[in-house]
């Protein structure tokens, strides 16, 4: 629609051009000329400019003085017309609300093709989660890998998945381990995702991280996956709502859209501007309030993925004592490191989730190294209710709940 808009405009201009140069040339001959009704048509269709131009041009002149000032004052009209449309497409918003990914996802999008971007979000994301990044599906490719390597053969990978994996395996790596993409099978042994979790037996756990390790696996550079026993089970779930920001980035980059904040449960993407101007206001969760209730509010300027992990997500309590389901890797149990929250900004979806999820197992001290290795920021809030902040978001957060307090080093 747009383009027969821009072609209709081109046209309509290039005939108030031509038909002042055909005039002037009539005039010039003493022939029968064009009326100035119909030269005044052409720029109130949208010719204005090109007529306004072929008057300087060829030095048309008029001896109606309506004719002469008429037009500019058209040009004037249809660029304040214009200047009103483009806004109008920039600051349109669509918005959209369902279910992904096992969670809520909602998008406010803005721009031309904002009512596009937010019919394809959920054929994006359910392409991706069912099809690609769940081990639940089986007919997705990580449950294909994980039928692989239960029998240790080789797995061949296809570009993307390589991408994903290597940068999966060096967040691994980078974090000393505090975040494993192979620790399925402890998960499964707790039971936290299922409908009767239990504090699993020593021994059974002690078999099950047998099965488990990050370095058991090799990723080669020509995309061929392999492992160093049988019985391994890949995982993406702490970082598969990071990648799918990521994906929607990229669609979002192919379209006209100005700016847009989309949610997936624990993992946020702003995209490009508000229409103000002004920065995102992007809630985190209060770790002991009631879902949807916020502990502050971080501003985030431009492309930046925000995720949080905490122990609020999915856990059970046993006397007294809470059991959620971040593991550490090294113990088999839940993370103890004195944290509840962690929110992670960083420009890569991928890197945001999988180090909120990395940095809850080290701890706030020994995450900062880690931090600055990818430019990411974060926002810390500990068992006793202290928030710490990283120099990059100490003036961008708002606190909002005054049971918890801002700590200053």
């Amino acid at each position: 629609m747009w383009k027969i808009g821009i072609l209709y405009l081109l046209l309509i201009n290039l005939a108030g051009f031509l038909s002042m140069g055909i005039d002037k040339r009539k005039a010039q001959k003493q022939k029968w000329r064009i009326p100035e009704k119909v030269l005044f048509l052409f720029a109130i269709l949208g010719g204005s400019t090109g007529s306004l131009l072929g008057m300087y041009t060829f030095r048309h002149k008029t001896k109606h003085r309506q004719f002469v000032i008429g037009i500019p004052v058209i040009l004037v009209l249809q660029l304040l017309l214009a200047g009103f449309l483009i806004y109008r497409n920039m600051t349109a918003v669509n918005h959209y609300t369902g279910i992904g990914m096992g969670t809520v996802v909602t998008a406010d999008v803005y721009g031309r093709d904002s009512k596009q971007a937010v019919e394809e979000l959920p054929a994006l994301i359910t392409e991706l989660n069912d099809h690609v990044l769940s081990w639940r599906e089986p007919e997705s490719s990580i449950s294909y890998l994980n039928q692989q390597l239960q029998e240790e053969k080789d797995c061949r990978l296809y570009p993307e998945e390589q991408v994903w994996l290597t940068e999966a395996w060096k967040l691994c790596e980078d974090s000393g381990g505090a975040l494993d993409i192979t620790l399925r099978p402890v998960l499964d042994l707790w039971g936290i995702e299922g409908e009767h979790p239990a504090i699993p037996d020593g021994k059974v756990l002690q078999e099950t991280l047998e099965k488990t390790g990050y370095t058991k696996l090799h990723i080669s550079e020509d995309g061929n996956l392999t492992a160093d026993q049988a019985g391994m089970t890949l995982d993406l779930g702490a970082l598969g709502k990071g990648i799918t920001c990521d994906k929607i980035a990229e669609r979002l980059e192919t379209m006209k859209i100005s700016g847009a904040v989309v949610s997936i449960g624990g993992s946020i993407l702003t995209y490009g501007k508000k229409p103000d101007g002004s920065a995102w206001n992007i809630g985190i969760q209060d770790p002991r309030g009631e879902q949807g209730t916020a502990v502050g509010y971080l501003k985030v300027m431009d492309n930046t993925v925000v995720s949080t992990s905490g122990d609020y997500e999915k856990y059970f309590m046993e006397n007294g004592v809470r059991y959620h389901h971040i593991m550490d890797p090294v113990t088999g149990y839940p993370a103890d490191s004195g944290l509840v929250s962690v929110t992670v900004l960083c420009s890569s979806g991928i890197d945001s989730d999988g180090l909120s999820t990395a940095c809850f197992v080290l701890g706030r001290e020994k995450s900062v190294e880690l931090l600055e290795k990818y430019g990411a920021e974060a926002v810390f809030i500990t068992t006793d209710k202290k928030i710490y902040l990283t120099d990059g978001v100490t003036d961008e957060f708002q606190l909002v709940n005054p049971e918890y307090s801002i700590v200053s080093e």
